[in-house]
């Protein structure tokens, strides 16, 4: 096994022991998050996109320094991508006569320009406002994919597997195993992510590493600062021009005459030295020489790019449900759509968030998914919270903690508490205590900040619920909790949502008279209730002349 075997080796099994470790306790020497901040695409698109610097992603800068120096030396040997390329490339080539006879082709030819013109378009779009790198950042690709669809079907697999021998451990006296669990996170999008990326594998059918040549708009970034590598590709008078290392180069990177090297397509793999015969081929520190070939991309093509470009950012950010226009009459945003707490404010969130999937991984209650269209275009992909699968656990912080981008800002426990993501609201009609009149406390009685009291209402024998708006958090346990089938009679809405950019989260809440901890506890609980049981008086009480879902001021409750 050659160097660059075991360099991609080793940091293939970090990356995924990373993702594996993004769960509690998350691990404290190390960010989970290393490999999303070398991405240099991920670190010019993101900056450009928020209009602001963004100190976790500025190692890709140094990765970007350390290509003029050693080249393309990460795409050759860091990117998880990369390595998952090269896996799927031999698993799916044929024979190696097969395999060497395809790259006889000019390795040089017209679509590798390709990848130029899609980071064209990605950064005329950063520009004008809108993030699209989560459709063509490698880093974020792979990542997206391994916690959508590896990581479920693989533990999937390993229940399926303590299942099938719960028997033998039984006999063998393994109680552990017997009683063993291997929780199977569920995504919405997995489907759709899996094909995305089968597609992107089966590309390398037709060449190898065929993402990498014409397509990855990182690529396309490392080979403008590598055009001319300080330390590259040389080779010595005692080549005998076999062609051996043309037709064995992954990347196609060395053309007819194999003393010329186009170095912006290198990726510094090694496997031209390994395969020379004569051991004609080093990489050492030489000067430029004129026989150097790189890939032509013209001057109206790249205008062209950045055209799309722009047009697409147009289009998106025009689009009703799209948070980077103006503040029109009647806001269309989705009603369900709940950010995870700590999420900045919509524009701000969605200009830095790169779809990694880490939050969706590392979230321990699943409540974490990935949307569509609900927040147009340049929503795909993004986190949002569902409490009708699982609630948003109150002493976690973790997605905030794994943001490379600080698009979910990292809050203390104490702080996250007030991070209020939304409000409860009751729909009457399908509530069993106001529309059937039956006794149900479930909602009252899991509601971890007592924001629902019970009352009694006219023409009703049994008690029912009512929501105290500035003590409702958005946690979202009544919703999970209510027993009625599909859609809670109880939801929660994105409507009195707390997002800050800078600042505490703490006296925010409190400036606004939002109470989330139970600072009397059961005694204030029960004058709480006290006052709930005694019959509301429509002329006294303004509670009577307002729909559920809006809280009043001070001054109007006097």
């Amino acid at each position: 096994m050659r160097f660059q075997r075991i360099v991609q080796l080793c940091l293939f099994l970090l990356f995924v022991g990373l993702l594996w470790k993004a769960a509690y306790p998350l691990p404290t020497w190390i960010p989970v998050d290393l490999f999303l901040r070398l991405d240099p695409l991920i670190s010019a698109g993101t900056m450009l996109a928020a209009r602001a610097w963004i100190p976790a992603v500025a190692w890709g800068f140094v990765i970007l320094a350390l290509a003029v120096f050693l080249g393309r030396f990460f795409c050759g040997h860091i990117c998880p991508m990369g390595i998952t390329l090269d896996v799927g490339d031999r698993l799916l080539s044929g024979s190696r006569e097969r395999k060497e006879s395809r790259r006889k082709e000019d390795p040089l030819d017209r679509f590798r320009s390709g990848k130029y013109l899609f980071l064209a378009a990605l950064i005329t779009s950063a520009l004008a406002g809108l993030s699209l790198l989560f459709l063509g950042s490698p880093l974020s690709l792979v990542t997206r994919f391994f916690v959508l669809v590896a990581t479920p079907l693989v533990s999937l697999a390993s229940d399926f597997l303590i299942g099938v021998s719960a028997p033998l451990a039984a006999q063998l006296g393994w109680n552990r195993l017997v009683y063993a669990q291997v929780s199977v996170p569920q995504f919405t999008a997995a489907l759709f992510t899996a094909a995305l990326f089968l597609s992107i594998l089966l590309l390398g059918m037709i060449r190898p590493r065929f993402w990498c040549r014409t397509l990855c708009p990182a690529g396309a970034l490392l080979a403008m600062t590598s055009w001319r590598p300080l330390i590259r590709r040389s080779v010595d008078h005692t080549c005998t021009r076999c062609g051996i290392c043309i037709r064995r180069c992954p990347m196609g990177a060395i053309p007819e005459d194999p003393h010329s090297t186009a170095h912006s397509e290198c990726i510094v793999c090694l496997k031209c030295t390994e395969v020379c015969p004569e051991n004609a081929v080093s990489f050492r520190w030489s000067p430029p020489d004129r026989r150097e070939r790189a890939v032509n991309v013209s001057r109206r093509r790249i205008l062209a790019a950045g055209g799309v470009g722009l047009l697409t950012a147009g289009l998106a950010l025009t689009h009703p449900r799209s948070v980077h226009g103006r503040n029109v009459h009647g806001n269309l945003r989705h009603p369900d759509l709940i950010r995870p707490p700590g999420a900045l404010p919509e524009k701000d969130f969605l200009d830095r968030c790169i779809r990694c999937g880490a939050c969706l991984k590392v979230c321990p209650t699943n409540t974490l998914q990935p949307i569509w269209f609900e927040a147009g275009l340049d929503g795909v992909w993004s986190p949002r919270v569902r409490p009708r699968i699982a609630a948003c656990e109150q002493d976690c912080n973790l997605c905030g903690r794994v943001c490379p981008t600080g698009a979910i800002r990292s809050l203390i426990v104490e702080e996250k508490r007030y991070a209020k993501i939304g409000t409860a609201f009751i729909e009457r009609f399908r509530c069993v205590a106001w529309e059937e009149d039956r006794k149900c406390l479930i909602c009252d009685e899991i509601c971890p900040y007592n924001a629902i009291v019970m009352r009694p209402v006219p023409g009703n024998r049994s008690l029912a619920p009512f929501v105290n708006e500035p003590r409702c958090n958005g946690c979202g346990y009544c919703e999970l909790k209510c027993p009625v089938l599909g859609p809670a009679a109880i939801r929660v809405s994105p409507h009195g949502e707390l997002r800050l950019a800078t600042g505490s989260y703490r006296r925010e809440a409190r400036r606004l008279g939002l109470i989330f901890e139970a600072e009397g506890g059961l005694e204030e609980k029960f004058l709480f209730l006290e006052d709930a049981y005694r019959e509301p008086d429509p002329e006294t009480d303004p509670r009577e002349e307002i729909p559920p879902g809006f809280i009043l001021n001070k001054e109007e409750t006097k």
